[in-house]
């Protein structure tokens, strides 16, 4: 822990590949010799009382009628010997040759990845294990918690039950009782404590196991347009009162007073794209633990909160009445814009040309007293090093009679082998494809402007139970509306932090109990 002023208190942070079988075909020697002797009359004759002749056919027909018939019958032979034999040789075949069916079905539910993504490594992992099949199914986001925590208690022989699916990392409180832990073979095997970020070592561990495997990893960056900020005079922001100063220089109004160009788009929550992840950010940095009722966590909520709104109060760098923050931002409007790493599909689908750069999150000084002129000159190892992720995660259902495939499954699907098919065969239809998790991959990472921040931060971030857009009508959803609230009453209806705080807390802490999430 270190002691550090935090939008203006005192803290203590915590830094914490498949062969087919071609139909059989009759040996060539098979056929000639079977054809001479056709030719030549030596084959085998059936007699009156069912005996067979090995001498040669007697003919009942003139020279000529011979000769004019003797290439048909050649002809003819040929054929009923091929077929007989290659119907011996299939039903030879049929009994020591025939493929064998897989023992084992999994089935596997996805949720943002098309089955181009996925179907390549699965047909790998296939090849390499010809006892099981994998079903893969993309799921439509809407209710997607709700309908996969449903199916997880029916009862298999009935219904289709999935052996492995998709959740969010921020679900396990919702999960808990569903995810089979990742077996230590498995994790080992993986090297889920060494070469995976360690983002997933805070977030996916339970009493010293892993409930899920990670196959990809987001977070939260700074995006920032070129043009504005170097018309500006605006050198890149680190903390957040850096930001807080740069967004009200930049911010551009006309005579009426209405916004052209925006700062931040901070301060308000109907425009502003990933505001609950924001503020997330905020609390983590600021060393909020929203499990925890108590009068310094309280303080040190209502400060992120007064702190966040102030880019609508004071600074003014956003306002009510613009655009969505992301297709303001696509426009070329908006300075500063906070998202993952998915919205530059979206922004380079909205406008291809524009000129953006993405950075790592603004941070906090961990020194006392310093003036807040100064604070944005502060080096690196005086600031805090705390970042935001929301990723998603695949687990195993531990009432599944196949857990042993399905983690084998999932075994293979992690592995840089796994991993790289499919970021390749992503990156054939997008810009990228989903960040890979694994350390020894960084370096492939980085080598994208568009990915760097991210992977950069990786290390040093956790998730929290505001995450935006996981559609679970359940533990984000619930927090997230309540903050909303809060927000709303200070932005809008102009009330005192002091006065929303309580009935924030209230409804924080009947999520906590409903959840469980003093673990």
């Amino acid at each position: 822990m270190v002691k550090g002023r935090v939008f203006g208190y005192d803290i203590r942070v915590k830094i914490e590949e498949i062969k087919s079988p071609l139909p059989s075909r009759v040996p060539q020697g098979v056929k000639e010799s079977v054809a001479q002797k056709l030719a030549t009359g030596e084959a085998g004759k059936v007699v009156e009382g069912g005996k067979k002749s090995s001498t040669k056919m007697v003919s009942q027909v003139n020279e000529p009628e011979k000769k004019k018939m003797a290439p048909w019958i050649k002809i003819a032979g040929v054929g009923v010997v091929v077929v007989v034999v290659g119907l011996g040789l299939v039903s030879l075949l049929g009994k020591t040759g025939k493929k064998k069916e897989p023992a084992v079905t999994l089935n596997y539910w996805g949720l943002w990845e098309e089955e181009a993504v996925v179907e390549g490594v699965i047909a790998d992992f296939e090849s390499k294990n010809p006892e099981i099949k994998v079903n893969y199914t993309k799921s439509f986001q809407d209710n997607y918690r709700s309908r996969l925590a449903g199916r997880l208690e029916k009862d298999a022989t009935q219904v289709e039950v999935p052996d492995v699916f998709r959740i969010h990392a921020s679900w396990l409180p919702m999960f808990t009782d569903k995810l089979a832990p990742v077996p230590k073979s498995t994790a080992q095997g993986l090297g889920l404590e060494e070469d995976f970020y360690d983002v997933y070592k805070r977030d996916l561990k339970r009493d010293g196991a892993f409930l899920a495997i990670p196959l990809m990893y987001d977070g939260l960056s700074l995006f920032y347009n070129k043009k504005l900020l170097e018309a500006g005079g605006v050198k890149l922001p680190k903390t957040w009162w850096g930001l807080e100063s740069a967004a009200e220089k930049l911010t551009v109004r006309d005579e009426a007073g209405k916004i052209q160009v925006a700062g931040a788009a901070l301060g308000f929550v109907e425009n502003v794209d990933h505001w609950s992840d924001i503020v997330g950010l905020m609390m983590k940095q600021n060393g909020v633990e929203l499990e925890k009722d108590s009068v310094d966590s309280n303080k040190k909520l209502e400060n992120v909160l007064a702190f966040y709104t102030l880019f609508a109060t004071k600074t003014k760098s956003w306002d009510e009445y613009l655009p969505a923050s992301t297709q303001l931002f696509a426009s070329g409007n908006l300075v500063f814009y906070f998202a993952p790493s998915w919205r530059v599909f979206d922004i380079e689908q909205m406008n291809p040309d524009l000129e953006y750069g993405i950075t790592t999150v603004p941070q906090l000084p961990t020194l006392e007293n310093v003036p807040p002129d100064q604070i944005d000159d502060l080096s690196a190892e005086n600031l805090t090093n705390v970042h935001w992720s929301s990723y998603w995660v695949e687990g195993v259902n531990n009432k599944s009679k196949n857990r042993a495939e399905a983690f084998a499954f999932l075994e293979y699907l992690a592995s840089k082998e796994g991993l790289d098919r499919m970021y390749k065969t992503a990156s054939q239809i997008r810009a990228f494809g989903e960040i890979n998790p694994r350390k020894s991959m960084m370096a492939g990472m980085k080598t994208n402007d568009k990915v760097k921040a991210f992977v950069e931060a990786a290390d040093y971030a956790s998730t929290g139970w505001t995450c935006s857009r996981t559609f679970d009508d359940g533990l984000n959803d619930q927090m997230n509306q309540y903050f909303k609230d809060a927000i709303n009453s200070m932005v809008l209806g102009k009330s005192r932090v002091e006065a929303v705080a309580p009935d924030l807390r209230n409804g924080i802490n009947q999520l906590v109990l409903k959840y469980q999430l003093n673990y």
